[in-house]
């Protein structure tokens, strides 16, 4: 994404040419990036949360919340998988192309979208099984968001 900015950049500025395709790629690489990107935020603790309610609760029962919420974040997020790559396989069949100078199918960077959102459903099912397993959700270490912030 960085590259086809820099390029379209540099080609506009200095050989007055630009590239016809940078800003529907360029949106294509923006909209994975942010799909894809969503497991790792979670693992990472990136995402955020509102525990006024649960923060007041004993620790027990704030596992046990904890383990609730997860569970339903999964089925959502599973849900949500399973309606994007229909949405894509429907698009697919119907032929679908953008409207920019590429016509590129948009089945194609669909099923891109559609992997990198199995990425969240997929880091919810690992911090249900580190939440079952008595283990921390979230990483700690250095690269962790720190608390208050």
């Amino acid at each position: 994404m960085a590259l086809l900015g820099i390029s379209e950049i540099i080609l506009r500025a200095g050989f007055r040419y630009g590239l016809p395709f940078a800003l529907e790629y360029g949106t294509y690489a923006l909209g994975l990036v942010m799909f894809a990107g969503g497991g790792w935020a979670l693992r990472h603790g990136g995402h955020i949360r509102v525990d006024l309610l649960v923060a007041l609760l004993p620790p027990a029962s704030r596992r046990v919340v904890d383990i609730a919420v997860t569970v339903f974040a999964l089925a959502i997020c599973a849900y949500l998988s399973v309606a994007i790559f229909r949405y894509a396989l429907a698009t697919h069949e119907i032929g679908t192309a953008s409207i920019h100078v590429s016509h590129t199918p948009l089945a194609y960077p669909q099923f891109l979208f559609a992997l990198g959102v199995c990425t969240l459903p997929l880091a919810m099912f690992a911090r249900l099984m580190r939440l079952l397993l008595n283990e921390p959700p979230e990483e700690t270490g250095p690269a962790a968001p720190k608390e208050g912030v």
